[in-house]
């Protein structure tokens, strides 16, 4: 079993590095074989809710029982991509379907196949900011952690549709994930941009509220709301392996059931506690009561889901967040790629 390597760090599209590595040739698509004689499956992610199923299948020997040996490498954010696409992980859990278009973009052929992980990004404003509603951002102090983060890029385009509002009409001050609540507590910031459970902390640290919610907006306007991370692979890694590819899967949902079946209070186990890196059994306590409140393991992805995956692609080409969306599908089922 894979040791725990803890590290704090964030959810990013590292998309920057991808037009230097074009179309970088990828290891061999035959898995290595285990002491136990099974295909080893490389995953790659960051310590956060996303990979958790990975820690599952090999504590509950979910692997072992679909036919594989799960293996997972906690990697740095800054080279989260780059490692990926280089073929150093099989399964890139910390991905999602803007990164796929990038990386297709940039001359690669890689596909999301299933959401990981709900998306938990949101807007907190400080009490006394005079901010109640998206509108009351412009001209306002708004933290985030960087325009190429998946939240900050979920957040700006939801804006655009739901209120017709650009990110540029904010005063932006950037700093991580993690301090973004103390910068709204002192009062540095009038809002932030964060995610799960740093929102929750900012309002319990302030006594603020959200003033927006990814999630919740999507839902409500197409009965679908954008991944924060999916399961992305190489497309013939997946082609290539698809009776293993389609054993992964039913490990991975297997294991996400148990979480969910949980309430989600599996996070305050061990070793999953260890994992998510969090700095208090309270903090972990709000991220399980949020996870259990908006599902973030949503347990399902089909062809509708694809379709509604393309239009929110179409919204950051439009906004010129994305080049374009590339002709070799960067969302998909896994029965799409994998039919005989």
């Amino acid at each position: 079993m894979s040791t725990i390597r803890r590290r704090r760090s964030s959810f990013v599209i590292a998309g920057a590095v991808l037009a230097a590595l074009g179309g970088a040739a990828c290891s061999s698509n035959a898995p290595a074989v285990g002491e136990s004689g099974e295909p080893i499956v490389r995953f790659s992610g960051l310590p956060d809710p996303a990979p958790l199923p990975v820690i599952v299948m090999q504590e509950n020997g979910l692997d072992e029982k679909y036919g594989f040996e799960a293996d997972f490498v906690e990697i740095d954010p800054d080279i989260a991509t780059t490692s990926f696409l280089m073929g150093e992980s099989d399964i890139a859990i910390d991905q999602d379907a803007v990164s796929s278009s990038i990386a297709n973009n940039e001359g690669h052929d890689v596909v999301s196949f299933y959401p990981a992980l709900a998306n938990t990004a949101s807007i907190v404003a400080a009490p006394g900011s005079g901010i109640t509603e998206p509108e009351d951002l412009v001209g306002k102090r708004v933290g985030h952690f960087g325009m190429d983060s998946g939240t900050t890029q979920a957040l700006s385009v939801s804006l655009k549709q739901a209120h017709d509002l650009e990110v540029s009409d904010f005063e932006l001050v950037q700093s991580s994930p993690a301090s973004l609540p103390e910068l709204l507590s002192s009062g540095e910031v009038d809002a932030i941009f964060d995610y799960e459970p740093y929102s929750a902390n900012a309002i319990k640290l302030t006594g603020g509220d959200y003033v927006f919610q990814v999630a919740p907006y999507w839902e409500k306007e197409t009965g679908w709301s954008p991944a924060l991370a999916m399961l992305t692979a190489r497309r013939d890694w997946l082609s290539d392996n698809p009776e293993l590819s389609r054993n992964v899967l039913k490990a991975w949902q297997e294991a996400e059931t148990l979480v969910r079946d949980s309430d989600y209070e599996m996070f305050l186990d061990e070793p999953y506690a260890t994992f998510l890196d969090r700095d208090s059994k309270e903090e972990l306590q709000t991220l399980a009561r949020y996870c259990d409140q908006v599902e973030c393991y949503t347990g399902s992805w089909d062809a509708s889901d694809v379709k509604e995956q393309n239009t929110y692609l179409g919204h950051l080409v439009d906004q010129d967040m994305l080049e374009a969306v590339p002709d070799n599908a960067p969302a998909a089922t896994l029965e799409e790629v994998v039919e005989p």
